[in-house]
């Protein structure tokens, strides 16, 4: 019985932390203020890639990866890391199945054109 009542009757710094979540004071602690914003939005496995492959079969020319991060984002409707396209265009560029050339520093066109 003395084990339940310690239990339920809290006292201390512990009863003041777990008192305070319906109180809404943490004994002169300062509560961080959480901000609700946007959910982040991870793009979808090959989703860069396809916008990269669409850009440069419209492009009539050899692009710059700045060119074609610029187009991919208008494409998308929405920001994407220069990470991503610029990775995306270089391991594109590699091996035997190349979907981009690389023409010249930082210059890329679509493979097979």
């Amino acid at each position: 019985m003395r084990l339940v009542g310690q239990l339920v009757n809290l006292a201390g710094p512990l009863g003041v932390v777990l008192g305070a979540h319906h109180v809404g004071d943490f004994g002169g602690l300062k509560r961080r203020s959480t901000v609700a914003g946007p959910e982040p939005r991870r793009l979808g496995n090959g989703v860069v890639q396809r916008a990269v492959v669409k850009v440069l079969s419209d492009a009539s020319r050899p692009m710059r990866a700045p060119e074609v991060h610029e187009a991919v984002e208008g494409l998308l409707g929405h920001t994407v890391s220069r990470g991503s396209v610029s990775w995306c265009l270089a391991a594109g560029a590699r091996g035997e199945a190349q979907r981009f050339v690389r023409v010249a520093r930082e210059r890329y066109r679509l493979g097979g054109v």
